[in-house]
């Protein structure tokens, strides 16, 4: 381990985390790992305001799910279900499961319900129960002159912004020019400030940000960069209800828990001159900074939950849970998401990428989320898995969900969604044609339930004149076969034989046989199909479609 490197994933609770924020986090994962270092979970929850219940135990199920274990911070070790999951540096075993997402997230309970653990000496890791260190610095900065009590209105800045609004300013700040134009201790007299103490009147803490000053830095993605502190507005570090803004929380946060290098995305950029301000108002070094390209909607802009939603993107980590992503999948698509191994591979363990990975060779520019990319490695990962392991994935699947378009399950139909080795076969026809876990009981409908309406497009392509006789005569012929002999190769023979002999095109009998038992006019392979389904299965459904078809 090296203790000198220290970083830290720090979401905040006010919402499911984003398919961006578990990039963030992967990125400071991969950094702490390939390092040696130490990973750290902190849960950035000031604002009550926008508090949502569920959003904590989403992100803790998220990282869990995608194996970014922190090693300090809050963290939820799973009871039940267990599978080991060592570290891509050879680490201790770690503990996470295969849930069932759909129940879990409804319910907010689960596997991964288990019981809180807080690990890590330099907790509290939720900022909601550290607010005496924020008052105790926010008391610090004003004593140095460096921060001053505000007690304006909202209505009060409001008016001042549209006084002072113009088309060349059409946003204008709360700072070095405005502020000695309002209700402030920089403004007010000892006798007026004395009043509304013991009125009990409410105030921010706002940063006193100096004038005419550059705030340069070294940024690890950008290179050097610099802020005019003209630019910046007298930031509230402590609100009217005693709690901090982000901007106070997070330095005091990453300096007590001696963060070395700050990986996050690029929209807080803009704040990372205020943020080195207050480290040198408080006397302490910064930590290295690096931020991260944006993610970018395939039709531009960045990838917000509308461009998302409109474009057919899963944006919430828990949408790639409850679809059954492949984590893998998911890992290896995102780090490529603006990074590069420095040459042109694509597939990558996550033990490949900690060995390789490095913030010099993150992009400056935003990543286009290419969601057909995306699922090329699903289908890769998923590919890549065993039949028997996907088969009871399925069940459990089907136990939640049910059939898709189905209310309730027949008891065929439920003793085959039971049946480890009919579902493993499923999956071996058609794991070539899906891309993720629900598609095979989307595309493969047709195995547990003979096809009521046939495809009119294959019907009327492939169903002649001639064709019940031909089908007649081969179910006659498979009938006969004995559940030893029922097997691809030997159906494939039958009907090889039956062609050769009438001197006609293979796809005559092809065709309308695949309609008739399975009612579509494309699928998997046609005799694995039959072999799957068996005889008796197989000879009544060209029964039923006989009399249908005519």
């Amino acid at each position: 381990m090296n203790p000198d490197v220290r970083v830290r994933f720090a979401p905040s609770p006010t919402g499911l985390l984003h398919i961006g924020g578990l990039r963030t986090a992967l990125y400071n994962y991969l950094f702490a790992r390939h390092h040696g270092g130490t990973f750290v979970l902190r849960i950035e929850d000031t604002d009550q305001a926008r508090y949502v219940d569920e959003a904590e135990q989403d992100i803790l199920k998220s990282l869990a799910w995608a194996g970014l274990h922190p090693d300090e911070g809050p963290a939820v070790i799973s009871t039940d279900e267990k599978t080991s999951d060592a570290d891509a540096t050879g680490g201790e075993a770690k503990n996470i499961s295969r849930i069932d997402f759909d129940t879990d997230i409804e319910n907010g309970q689960g596997a991964m319900d288990g019981e809180m653990d807080y690990k890590g000496t330099f907790g509290p890791y939720h900022q909601s129960r550290r607010r005496s260190r924020y008052s105790m610095h926010a008391q610090q900065l004003v004593d140095s002159g460096h921060a001053y009590y505000a007690y304006d209105t909202v209505e009060e800045i409001e008016h001042m912004r549209e006084r002072l609004r113009t088309p060349e300013n059409p946003n204008p700040k709360y700072d070095a020019q405005t502020r000695m134009q309002m209700r402030n201790s920089l403004t007010l007299s000892e006798q007026d400030l004395q009043e509304l103490v013991e009125e009990g009147a409410e105030y921010v803490v706002r940063l006193k940000v100096p004038q005419g000053e550059t705030v340069p830095f070294e940024d690890m993605v950008r290179g050097p960069v610099s802020f005019e502190t003209d630019e910046l507005d007298d930031q509230v570090l402590l609100k009217a209800d005693g709690m901090p803004t982000y901007h106070l929380a997070n330095v005091v946060d990453d300096h007590e828990m001696k963060i070395s290098h700050v990986i996050r995305g690029e929209e807080w950029l803009s704040s990372a001159p205020k943020h080195i301000l207050l480290y040198r108002f408080l006397g302490w070094e910064p930590p290295v900074m690096a931020h991260l390209p944006l993610i970018m909607s395939p039709s531009g802009g960045k990838l917000s939950k509308r461009k998302a939603e409109e474009e057919g993107i899963p944006v919430n980590v828990r949408d790639y849970r409850r679809d059954r992503y492949e984590r893998d999948a998911v890992i290896n698509f995102l780090t490529l998401l603006g990074w590069s191994p420095g040459d042109d591979r694509e597939l990558l363990t996550l033990e490949e990428i900690t060995r390789e990975f490095s913030i010099g060779r993150v992009g400056k520019s935003g990543a286009i989320f290419d969601f057909k990319k995306l699922l090329w490695f699903n289908e890769h990962y998923m590919r890549q898995r065993d039949e028997g392991e996907l088969a009871e994935e399925l069940m459990a699947l089907i136990r939640e969900r049910g059939l898709p378009g189905k209310e309730s399950l027949s008891e065929k139909e439920q003793a085959l969604a039971s049946d480890k080795d009919f579902l493993a076969g499923m999956v071996r026809l058609l794991k070539e044609r899906v891309s993720r876990l629900p598609e095979f009981l989307e595309a493969g409908g047709f195995f547990f339930e003979a096809p009521a309406q046939f495809d009119e497009k294959a019907v009327k392509k492939g169903w002649k004149e001639d064709t019940p006789a031909r089908i007649t005569r081969y179910r006659d012929q498979i009938a006969g076969l004995d559940d030893a002999a029922f097997r691809a190769d030997e159906l494939k023979r039958i009907l090889t034989e039956m062609v050769e002999a009438e001197g006609v095109g293979f796809g005559k009998l092809m065709m309308p046989l695949r309609v008739a038992v399975t009612g579509a006019g494309s699928g998997p392979d046609l005799f694995g199909t039959l072999e799957l389904l068996g005889r008796d299965e197989v000879t009544g459904r060209l029964d039923a479609a006989l009399q249908k078809l005519g």
